[in-house]
């Protein structure tokens, strides 16, 4: 898809680059004027940060299963709650017998059919099982509150990655800003090396020469617009919708957020805080579910005691003179009621076993909850570092930047009088180009960092005040 979508552009880059060859002044801004014009247009989704989190929460497929996690769980507790009701269980039968005898003196036949029915209710309620049903049901409500947590990191992980893709789409579209504004200066620049050399006064060598630094601005902005749609794209990707369309992203002016975010002193780490984060949180859930899955295999050392009741009756037709009424309701009808008690002698070490399995899980989940605390701390550290990185280069990228204009202004005069050659002004004119570039993914890369502290601390607030402080900018 992309190779057909970049076809327009090259065809157009190369028609640009052929009359940047031919010295006929005001072709070379005709032709750029009509790359643009070639590109296929397609619908466009107009967003804003708010309403991309709201579409990806609404349409993700993993936090939808995640959902389904936990509404599973909730089902395995009402489970385990109900374990403690009896059971009732209702039979009723019903038969037709077709009956004969032969008497052995006379061998006379003797046909006798009746019919028979019978009906019981059936009721056991376990009343001690080595408080394996307790166990059961705390280990269920452990692992619910563990899936709570992952769902609640899941949501965490989307709107970061949301924020992410939306502020790497937004950077890319700027820097199809920055490539598009350096081609239309080399495109100025070299209608007055193409004026200058008809003069006489440059040689022929200048003008091959800008005709090249233009073909190259070209080249520059096509991977600018292709990085672009592939960062769309990958918005689209995350957010959940078919990444076949174009966006047109709203953004704020970013310099409050900006003087906010490089006015904000970080101080260490806040492992305390970091110790709330839902996924370690859901770690220690599944410590505490394993440890309710020993005492539920223990239980297999107890004895078992079971509370049965039964009430049943019957009815048959050989009894003469009495109806199924009377039969079933008033002679038949039997109660019974007992305990069962079971002692386990002998059971092959099936608990044994299940105890040892149980413990090796609880090991596991320890381990797992240690792997994520070095992780996290990890994480969290590097973002910290990235962000303190990101505060010092807006003002240096800023400074670069303003010094960079001030010199190419000043190299271009130098140039029109013929005190510099067009090489120099040429090198100052990429240094710009590239301080420019850095400028604008400095920015970004700020608010980046930020909302992967936020992240990586697992702080919701915080993350909602940046992203409200970003709405409140619109």
């Amino acid at each position: 898809m992309e190779k057909t979508a970049l076809m327009p552009r090259l065809l157009a880059c190369l028609l640009l680059t052929i009359a940047l060859t031919v010295p006929v002044p005001g072709r070379a801004q005709e032709l750029a004027a009509a790359l643009h014009q070639r590109l296929p247009q397609a619908e466009v989704l107009r967003l804003t940060l708010a309403q991309a989190i709201r579409i990806a929460l609404e349409k993700d497929p993993g936090l939808k299963q995640s959902a389904n996690q936990v509404a599973s769980r909730n089902i395995d507790v009402a489970q385990r709650q109900a374990d403690f009701a009896p059971d009732l269980t209702a039979r009723l039968t019903g038969a037709e017998h077709f009956d004969k005898t032969i008497d052995p003196l006379d061998g006379n036949t003797d046909r006798r059919d009746y019919e028979t029915a019978s009906g019981s209710l059936d009721s056991t309620v376990n009343l001690f099982n080595g408080f394996g049903d307790i166990a059961a049901l705390r280990g269920a409500e452990r692992e619910l509150a563990g899936e709570q947590s992952s769902y609640s990191r899941a949501a965490q992980t989307l709107l970061f990655d949301t924020v992410s893709a939306f502020l790497q789409t937004l950077s890319s579209r700027e820097l199809i800003r920055v490539r598009n504004e350096n081609l239309g200066a080399n495109l100025q620049q070299q209608e007055q090396v193409e004026a200058l050399y008809r003069a006489g006064n440059r040689p022929v060598s200048d003008l091959y020469q800008q005709q090249a630094e233009t073909a190259n601005a070209v080249l520059d902005l096509l991977l600018a617009e292709r990085d672009y749609a592939v960062a769309s794209r990958r918005l689209l990707q995350v957010i959940g919708m078919p990444p076949s369309g174009r966006v047109d992203l709203q953004a704020p002016d970013l310099a409050p957020l900006e003087a906010a975010l490089v006015a904000l002193q970080l101080g260490p780490p806040d492992l305390a805080a970091l110790d709330q984060r839902s996924d370690l949180q859901a770690a220690k859930y599944q410590i505490e579910a394993a440890a309710e899955q020993i005492d539920e295999a223990r239980a297999g050392y107890w004895p078992t005691l079971n509370l049965s009741a039964s009430l049943a009756s019957d009815y048959s037709s050989l009894e003469k003179g009495t109806d199924f009424s009377r039969q079933f309701f008033d002679h038949n009808p039997q109660a019974d009621i007992g305990l069962t008690l079971a002692v386990p002698i002998f059971d092959r070490l099936q608990t044994r076993h299940q105890v040892a399995q149980a413990r090796l899980r609880q090991d596991n989940a320890r381990l797992t909850l240690h792997q994520r605390q070095l992780q996290a701390e990890t994480e969290l550290g590097q973002a910290i570092n990235d962000f303190r990185t990101a505060q010092q280069l807006i003002g240096v990228t800023k400074t670069r930047l303003t010094a960079a204009r001030q010199a190419l202004a000043a190299m271009e005069e130098r140039y029109r009088v013929g005190a510099a050659t067009l090489t120099e002004l040429a090198q100052l004119r990429t240094q710009f180009a590239e301080a420019d570039f850095e400028r604008v993914k400095a920015r970004y890369q700020l608010i980046t960092q930020e909302v992967a502290i936020a992240y990586y601390l697992g702080d919701g607030q915080r993350l909602q005040a940046l992203l409200d402080q970003w709405e409140n900018a619109q």
